[in-house]
């Protein structure tokens, strides 16, 4: 099988040969040092000499010398023969066919297990190393690890650390496709592959190698622990090479089970404690309460595989009758290897479930891929995968929820048809943010008569995932269909019910059901759903019952502590929460966490949760922190995924965030173009207190001098404030009516609009009213009391930890963090007109040009003149030209 194993790594080579002339490459059995040098010689233009190296050899004086002197004379047409010379001339001859090497290309020479050789020729090659600056001749060696006191200490050195779950599961479907041509690997199998193989990349190329397509695929169960072949064994090593029969015996009992209790154990085995000591020292074995693993998929299928069949079976007896009457689940598990009945394949798959809810994942997996494998007639399991699906889902288990969805999706029954179709609608929301084809979730007259209340958990939760988008018309008409059949529902309908009245109403402006779902969390705390709860969280927020919705967060934070898709969604809602208050900070502080949390899960090879919204947050906390070089590449991603999935209301947030950081930078034309994008994308939306950009939009166009079209909106907005009634709304009316007064009339509307913001989640707006007063007052001329309102808007500011804007405010410019990755800017952008500006930014989000004139309403003519007038002052030759060099621009974000 070809290896593709590491080709970061072989470019990081190459590099550091150019450089150094000499490297090192570390790291343990497995981790593809082999593979590297492979792919490296099979790449290298000119000779290469392979040294041959043994560890028999390292009590031989100069032997290692001996065998790189052989492999280079060889290559030097036989310049000398080492078995002729003495010890003491070896040096000397060695670095003469060095220097005899004859050609003009460059020499790769290649010495594997470099650390195998005896002590001397270690020293005199780590000398040699060291002083290679220059020349045609290159060296690379291997060795296991280079310490300070070792012989090639200060040799430039690549390390290879074990690579994490995303990687491996990546070079699964690599070394998958290199094998089978066009089949593919299923994601189950990968993530089963990668796990096992404890960060070791070559362990995966072994597995693969013992799985049966079929399995590859997805189509049976899968083996776990995997099945590896006997040349494995030296990646293993560290793990189990010189225990003692009391350490050894141990292992081979807990390879049997993905958990074994230990109290049994302790009261059988003699000298247990010393060998959980002797195990838990090398990090063999691991303890999960009050049962014992084995942590390394490798090592436990290693183990297991040594053990004959007969051995096997005596364990798993003696085992199943160690748990019995004390762990149902473990004896279960053994006694699917003895004498497994009709009834085990149910026993395992309801302790599978338990496993998972209590978090064990691995283990719960692995039982119910065991009660696949003993069950006569998968039919009987279906419904119960359908439930471990459920939970691994909330886990953010989606691979293995996607099988077991798979499986019951090809039931009889139409109930575990529908209420499978119903978690894959959710799982393909959570992580892509679109909902599947109308031909997907449609349900059938039949599926209504026989499963009405799933075919009603599916309309809700599709009602759901349309009010996550903003499609609120489609929501209500799913709502109407589900409580059509109302008499049909079971415990989980009426709260998913409400969830959805709690958003269509709360989005409307009317509180009544967010509140009633409030009154309701608090009489029935303990069976309450974490997506009834969120609604109810996301309802007091839009309607400003800002203490109420932290209580619902910190509730259903504390129930779902340990789901990861709940707990993340959790976390976003809080983020928003913080921000609608406007506290910078702590807002800052949550989405800092959820980044961190997300870095994590990619390691793991997990699917990001709700990839929309941690955009969103991500975006909005780089702008507001400064830092709108890192912010212009998220932003860039968010309205990608908006234009990828058709999500409006994703692409007007952003847009509003935009215009929002731009206004407050002083650059209000550009701004007036994000802020009309974004009340396009909202005109079916009537509560300004959801996008929350009126007052922006407003306060844009007075600041570019179009007051007359200011008036209409400020009209519109009270209109709108009469009908969805908020704190905000009437805030953002009355520092609107101020920006459009004139005389002293508007300091007067000015310090009631301070009035109004004078409470604890009005101080960021409070600091934007002082700082639009102070816009006022200078164009007006007083720029001292305009210096002193600027003043106070940035002290407000710095409170709510927005100091990069306060820092604006006090210097008009906002200076990008130092660690902060910047993208250039294009210094002649001021030189655009407003015209000019809108073309270019309708350029940059992929309009052609007929689209454009369509757009913004003139001829085809004049959008290539404006065009033509843009590449002559930004200095670029082209379409593709000017789109390149806007993309690291942070003043042109996504349109």
């Amino acid at each position: 099988m070809r290896q593709v194993i590491r080709r970061k790594e072989v470019g990081d080579l190459r590099s550091l040969l150019t450089r150094h002339r000499a490297a090192a490459l570390t790291g343990g059995f497995g981790t593809g040092r082999r593979s590297i040098l492979r792919a490296l010689e099979s790449e290298w233009q000119g000779p290469v000499i392979r040294v041959a190296s043994s560890p028999l050899d390292e009590d031989t004086p100069l032997s290692g010398l001996s065998g790189l002197l052989a492999a280079v004379s060889a290559s030097a047409d036989g310049l000398c023969d080492p078995a002729e010379l003495a010890a003491d001339e070896v040096v000397p001859s060695l670095m003469e066919a060095l220097r005899s090497i004859s050609g003009d290309e460059d020499t790769l020479v290649l010495v594997p297990n470099a650390d195998d050789m005896d002590t001397d020729s270690q020293r005199v090659l780590g000398r040699m190393l060291r002083r290679l600056k220059s020349g045609r001749l290159h060296i690379v060696i291997t060795a296991r690890a280079i310490d300070d006191d070792s012989p090639f200490a200060s040799v430039p050195e690549i390390e290879l650390a074990d690579l994490n779950i995303a990687e491996l599961i990546d070079l699964a479907r690599d070394l998958a496709l290199a094998r089978f041509g066009q089949t593919r690997i299923a994601e189950e199998a990968a993530q089963v592959a990668a796990h096992a193989a404890s960060g070791r990349p070559l362990a995966v190329s072994h597995i693969l190698e013992e799985m049966a397509p079929s399995e590859m695929r997805g189509e049976i169960a899968l083996s776990i622990p995997v099945r590896v072949g006997p040349a494995s064994r030296p990646m293993i090593a560290e793990y189990v090479e010189g225990l003692s029969d009391e350490a050894e015996g141990l292992l081979r009992c807990l390879s049997l089970s993905p958990l074994t209790p230990l109290r049994p154990l302790a009261r059988r085995l003699p000298g247990f404690w010393e060998a959980v000591d002797e195990l838990e020292s090398r990090g063999t074995i691991e303890r999960r309460g009050a049962f014992l693993r084995i942590p390394h998929g490798f090592v436990r299928a290693m183990v297991q595989q040594s053990m004959g069949a007969s051995e096997r079976r005596r364990t798993h007896l003696v085992l199943a009758e160690d748990c019995a009457d004390t762990w149902p689940q473990v004896e279960a598990w053994h006694v699917s290897f003895i004498d497994p009945g009709e009834e085990t394949a149910q026993q395992l798959a309801a302790h599978a479930l338990g496993l998972v809810r209590r978090g064990l994942t691995a283990g719960g997996a692995e039982f119910a891929e065991r009660a696949i494998r003993v069950c006569n007639d998968l039919e009987e399991l279906r419904g119960q995968l359908v439930e471990i699906a459920e939970t691994l889902s909330d886990h953010g288990q989606f691979a293995f929820s996607r099988r077991y969805v798979r499986i019951a999706c090809r039931s009889n029954r139409a109930a575990v048809v529908v209420r499978a179709r119903t978690l894959e609608v959710r799982n393909v929301f959570l992580e892509t943010q679109t909902l599947p084809s109308s031909l997907f979730t449609s349900w059938s007259r039949y599926e209504s008569e026989q499963a009405p209340a799933e075919v009603a958990r599916l309309q809700l939760t599709l009602a759901l995932c349309h009010c996550e988008r903003g499609e609120f018309s489609r929501a209500r008409e799913l709502l109407a269909l589900a409580e059509a059949a109302a008499e049909h529902f079971r415990d989980s309908e009426p709260q998913l019910a409400q969830a959805v009245r709690v958003l269509l109403d709360s989005n409307g402006g009317k509180e009544g059901s967010a509140l009633a779902g409030f009154a309701s969390l608090q009489e029935h705390q303990d069976s309450i759903r974490p997506s009834f709860g969120l609604a109810v969280a996301h309802g007091l927020m839009l309607t400003e019952h800002y203490e109420a919705a932290t209580a619902v967060l910190d509730r259903i934070g504390e129930i779902c502590a340990a789901t990861r898709v709940w707990k993340r969604q959790v976390d976003c809602v809080r983020a928003e929460l913080e921000m609608r208050r406007g506290r910078v900070s702590q807002a800052v502080e949550v989405i800092d966490g959820i980044s961190a949390d997300v870095a994590t899960d990619k390691s793991r090879g997990l699917a990001v949760v709700r990839q929309d919204r941690i955009l969103l947050l991500r975006a909005w906390k780089l702008l507001l922190t400064g830092s709108a070089g890192e912010a212009g590449p998220v932003e860039d991603q968010t309205a990608a995924l908006a234009s990828a999935t058709n999500n409006h209301r994703l692409l007007a947030e952003l847009n509003a965030i935009q215009g929002r950081y731009l206004l407050r930078t002083d650059c209000p034309a550009v701004a007036l173009g994000h802020l009309r994008r974004c009340e396009q994308l909202s005109a079916a939306e009537g509560n300004p207190n959801v996008r929350r950009f009126d007052g922006d939009l407003i306060e844009a166009l007075v600041s570019v001098g179009r007051r007359e079209h200011a008036t209409l909106l400020l009209q519109q907005l009270r209109d709108c404030a009469k009908t969805y009634p908020s704190r905000w709304a009437d805030l953002v009316v009355g520092r609107s009516e101020a920006l459009l007064a004139a005389g002293e009339t508007a300091a007067d509307l000015f310090g009631r609009a301070l009035r109004q913001a004078s409470t604890p989640e009005f101080v960021f707006e409070k600091a934007v009213t002082h700082a639009a007063f102070a816009s006022r007052l200078e164009d007006n001329g007083s720029k001292l009391r305009a210096r002193e309102q600027r003043l106070a808007a940035a002290a407000l500011l710095r409170e709510v930890g927005a100091g990069r804007l306060a820092e604006h405010l006090r210097n008009g410019q906002i200076v990008e963090e130092p660690k902060a990755p910047t993208m250039p800017d294009l210094p002649r952008l001021g030189e655009l007109s407003d015209e000019e500006l809108k073309v270019v930014e309708l350029v940059r989000a992929g309009l052609k040009n007929r689209e454009i004139s369509e757009r913004i309403f003139v001829s085809l003519r004049t959008v290539e003149l404006r065009l033509t007038a843009v590449y002559r002052k930004l200095d670029v030759g082209s379409r593709t030209e000017l789109v390149s060099r806007l993309a690291g621009n942070p003043r042109l974000a996504a349109v």
